[in-house]
């Protein structure tokens, strides 16, 4: 049987390769050709063994439909780069780049399932917010009314994921503003957001804190109330940068109020006052400083104690059922929207299930 080799279109390759984060050599080594070859792949798009492409379609996590396309799609767009990270380090890695279209693909689909009315009647509360983005502590209890989530709701959740979870959701219900989380490395981005076309989305690094993930949400969210997408590794953030300076302000008096911070030096004290509000103990003696409320010296001798207790690496977990973590993975919000529209027979079985990563039979046991 002779091999079966394809002519295509050498600026759809390209792109696929590029959208994927991959160089030339990297992906020549996947499918075991000669770089130069591959090149040559991307210059004419001759003679490309279909056995060769359907590797490359695996390796960039894409059908094979596409690399027949006569033209060559969009370019997904990513958030601007907040991250103070120098040109050595800043450059996305391929599983960020795999999030940020996985995301796209989630909003295209709600703005398809909802439409474009109902998105933008969703945040209609922003056109009275936006003016008062800098003044965090005015605005905080406007926010907390919008939210429907009280300081006395705050102190009274039990643990930090139940905090998460309830904030997680207020945000999309009230707000509607989608909440994704995904693994990703955690020296490379904390969180980010979408503001360039509907619906809004924040997505937050599911390596982190529960802590952390609920600082990250409201940290974005500053960043939406200035209609800004943004890529955030907030922890390295400096006074020099001003909107991340901001948005780590925001978020921090919005979850720890001022009103609720006690004067210490005392780093169990600071663990219980931060375990009370659920926030990590950096954001708790942050306030402490933001409020003068700890000398400087202090300030930097507990926050070299509470670094140096940071775990590095991915979290460990056991099993996780699918339909578990495709929800948490992509939130209540569009998760139940999925399975609402497939109930309905807007969308198909097959489109569904690449939406929620479930095959049909977990996806007929949710409905």
């Amino acid at each position: 049987m002779s091999r079966i080799e394809l002519n295509i279109n050498p600026q759809v390759l390209r792109w696929a390769r590029e959208e994927a984060g991959y160089d030339p050599t990297e992906i020549a080594d996947k499918v075991d050709v000669a770089t130069g070859r591959y090149k040559l792949w991307e210059k004419e798009g001759k003679n490309i063994p279909l056995g060769k492409l359907k590797t490359i379609a695996n390796s960039y996590k894409r059908q094979l439909a596409v690399f027949l396309l006569p033209e060559v799609p969009q370019k997904v767009i990513k958030p601007k780069d907040y991250r103070n990270l120098g040109p050595a380090n800043s450059k996305i890695s391929k599983k960020v780049l795999e999030v940020i279209r996985d995301v796209t693909y989630f909003r295209e689909m709600a703005l398809e399932l909802q439409g474009d009315s109902y998105w933008k009647s969703r945040y209609e509360w922003l056109n009275s917010a936006k003016w008062k983005v800098k003044d965090s502590n005015s605005f905080s209890e406007q926010l907390r009314e919008l939210v429907n989530v009280s300081v006395e709701d705050q102190l009274q959740w039990k643990t930090d994921n139940e905090a998460y979870r309830k904030w997680r959701l207020a945000v999309e219900d009230r707000l509607g503003v989608l909440v994704f989380q995904f693994s990703m490395p955690m020296n490379e981005v904390q969180g980010f957001c979408f503001t360039d076309a509907y619906p809004y989305a924040i997505v937050v690094n599911s390596n982190h804190s529960y802590s952390g993930r609920i600082f990250t949400i409201f940290h974005e969210l500053a960043h939406i109330l200035r209609h800004q997408s943004g890529m955030c590794l907030f922890d390295k953030a400096t006074e020099k940068q001003t909107e991340e300076w901001e948005c780590n302000n925001f978020s921090g008096n919005f979850l720890a109020p001022k009103y609720l911070i006690e004067q210490t030096d005392d780093l169990k004290e600071i663990t219980h006052y931060a375990a009370k509000l659920k926030v990590s103990r950096e954001v708790y003696l942050r306030r402490l400083k933001e409020e003068k409320k700890i000398s400087d010296m202090k300030f930097f001798s507990l926050l070299d104690q509470i670094k140096a207790t940071y775990k590095t690496g991915k979290k460990k977990g056991g099993f996780v059922l699918p339909e578990v973590r495709s929800k948490a993975s992509r939130g209540e919000t569009f998760f139940n929207m999925i399975l609402e529209a497939m109930y309905n027979n807007r969308i198909s079985y097959t489109k569904a299930s690449n939406a929620l990563d479930l095959n049909v039979t977990r996806l007929l046991n949710e409905i």
